[in-house]
């Protein structure tokens, strides 16, 4: 009888897929709980400030798994929430506190959007360049001079 429990925990054991195995061994993210701190009031929770951004540069701007939101609220007074909206690639940030203070979190998100924006253009243009002078310098090694 025991060996029969055994040779149906194997059976179960491999109709386990690859991908099934690899989902299980990855270590469980903790989902943020989103709670008030003792810091910040609750009435300010009434009138959020709400904005969107691509999903790439909320991952650079708040790092991976958004670990810096905890940061950046603490250092703006503010709450934050980023949520995915759509399959686009777009997230919705939410900010919670006094108004003066939403605006400039919203002005100070945007303006490090913007920097990585810049940043990515400049990369992107660099690989170009690299490649033309790739491509220029294995080419042919004997000028062409023009007949004359």
């Amino acid at each position: 009888m025991h060996s029969a429990g055994a040779t149906e925990a194997q059976g179960a054991e491999s109709t386990t897929s690859p991908q099934e195995k690899g989902l299980l061994e990855l270590p469980l993210l903790a989902p943020r709980i989103h709670t008030r701190p003792w810091w910040f009031p609750v009435q300010e929770l009434r009138n959020p400030l709400v904005f969107s951004l691509e999903a790439w540069l909320a991952d650079s701007i708040f790092g991976p798994n958004q670990v810096l939101v905890p940061k950046i609220e603490w250092m703006s007074q503010a709450l934050l929430m980023v949520d995915t909206v759509n399959a686009e690639n777009l997230v919705e940030i939410t900010v919670f506190g006094r108004p003066t203070v939403q605006h400039r979190v919203k002005n100070v998100l945007l303006s490090l959007a913007s920097r990585h924006r810049e940043h990515r253009a400049r990369a992107e243009k660099m690989e170009q360049l690299e490649e033309f002078l790739k491509a220029l310098a294995s080419g042919p090694q004997n000028p062409q001079h023009p007949v004359a």
